[in-house]
């Protein structure tokens, strides 16, 4: 006979390590997979399926060999769904981190909490995405536990969407706080994969802040990083979408284009088509604001070019015809009359057009900014055609012409003297705009202020310098 292995006692302390379920027991779940069957049935309602779902996660018989927990880990993407389809978001914020989902965690490995969490983040970004308060304290809640289960991966990278989430909500600062310190770690760790989504996230916020250099940098960092991996077609869009609102808030429109582009064919590709209709109309904005910079000599600078004729607006061909069958919609429609309200230049069209399609034009921040300024611009290539041949004008007479109230055209007037975009007065009194004509500049008086300029910023370098030895010598 053998004799009996001796088994060390387990120590003081030291828990037994849970049984491993065998073949029998793994292969007994026929009645999560029947609720499974169940749940996933067309007449059944989003709060008919909450029950069932929850009844497999809470099962009496704690299962949670592969089998049953590859059907549990379906229940809870069903019951994200679920929830989401009834609108009960509290119930949503409470999924992951509640008593339904604690014996599914408890059990499973670190790498499948890990794809679980992030499966169920997509799943309701993705059916709630005007939900940015809910989405905002889902993260909040993951965070707590990540840092309760020292769970540190997971945690950056649900701290690098909470981040994105903030930025939704336009705040910048929380945001912005998040990103530095998430840096911080990942440069430690030299995560290359989040490095990419964080610097990208820091670009953006840095964008909303108008801060366009930060941005910038944080762009290059990202792409930095995106060089040393291979990065997915969604991402790689989203990098080439934010390259060209960087080079068209720079008025670089045809680098831009291109950009837009590239994010476009990869967004066509995947057949994303709520993705590629943006990339679309930013194409589209960037052929419009080419062209009329061009021609008719707006720019971000402000200036006007009211001697341009409009047939030198060329806005023929910005997309092609197969694009304009597979993406035609009111998107386009919106686009398409923007461009023909600004080669003809006309103000009153273009301000219909914008109210016609408000959704399609001013829920969107880069085409509602554009569009701010190109109405501006308009407005004041617009007003400099109207005053041109006269060399006093009455203000009513050039408000009636243009069709707007009187004290906006006044306004404008004012503002576009004080700018330098033409010499003149406003006699309020008569109420009349008197025009100068634009003599020749004096090259002696422009080279004296020149070099009384430079003068100053000598005195000022030299008194700086003297101050600091001062301080030295003391």
């Amino acid at each position: 006979m053998t004799e009996a292995m001796d088994v060390d006692p387990p120590k003081e302390g030291e828990k037994d390590s849970p049984p491993v379920p065998g073949d029998d027991d793994e292969e007994q779940i026929a009645d999560l997979l029947d609720l499974l069957d169940q749940s996933e049935e067309d007449t059944l309602s989003s709060s008919g399926r909450i029950p069932l779902l929850s009844s497999i996660l809470t099962e009496s018989q704690n299962r949670y060999g592969p089998k049953a927990s590859s059907a549990k880990e379906r229940a809870i993407y069903g019951l994200a769904r679920a929830y989401c389809g009834s609108a009960q978001y509290d119930e949503v914020v409470n999924l992951l981190t509640g008593d339904t989902c604690r014996g599914f965690f408890d059990n499973a490995t670190k790498a499948k909490c890990a794809k679980v969490v992030r499966a169920v983040l997509d799943i309701v970004c993705g059916l709630a995405p005007d939900q940015l308060e809910m989405q905002a304290e889902v993260c909040q809640n993951i965070i707590k536990w990540c840092k309760a289960e020292k769970r540190t991966f997971l945690r950056q990278r649900v701290e690098a969407k909470l981040a994105f989430v903030l930025y939704e909500q336009e705040k910048y600062s929380e945001a912005l706080t998040l990103v530095d310190d998430l840096l911080v770690e990942l440069k430690k760790l030299d995560d290359k994969q989040l490095l990419v989504e964080t610097h990208l996230v820091e670009s953006k916020i840095h964008h909303g802040l108008r801060g366009m250099a930060k941005a910038k940098a944080a762009l290059t960092a990202s792409r930095t990083c995106a060089n040393a991996i291979y990065v997915a077609p969604t991402l790689q869009s989203t990098i080439d979408s934010m390259s060209g609102t960087l080079h068209c808030e720079e008025g670089d429109y045809n680098t831009a284009h291109s950009y837009f582009l590239e994010a476009f064919e990869q967004l066509d590709q995947m057949d994303d088509r709520e993705r590629a209709i943006k990339a679309l109309k930013y194409m589209m904005l960037c052929r419009i604001l080419d062209s009329l910079t061009k021609a008719l000599k707006l720019s971000a600078a402000g200036g006007v070019g009211a001697k341009s004729d409009r047939s030198d607006v060329d806005l023929s061909g910005m997309i092609s015809g197969k694009q304009g069958v597979k993406y035609a919609g009111k998107d386009i429609e919106a686009m398409s009359a923007i461009a023909a309200a600004a080669s003809r230049r006309s103000l009153k069209e273009f301000e219909s057009v914008i109210d016609q399609y408000s959704a399609q034009l001013q829920e969107d921040v880069l085409i509602k900014h554009h569009l701010g300024i190109l109405s501006e611009q308009l407005l004041e290539s617009n007003l400099i055609r109207i005053i041109e041949p006269y060399s006093c004008v009455e203000i009513s007479h050039v408000a009636s012409l243009i069709e707007m109230p009187q004290p906006t055209v006044e306004k404008k007037l004012s503002q576009m003297i004080l700018d330098g975009k033409f010499q003149g007065i406003l006699d309020q009194g008569k109420g009349q705009l008197i025009v100068y004509e634009e003599g020749e500049k004096d090259a002696v008086i422009e080279k004296g202020l020149q070099v009384i300029s430079n003068m100053d910023n000598v005195v000022s370098s030299l008194f700086d310098r003297a101050g600091a030895l001062t301080v030295l010598m003391s």
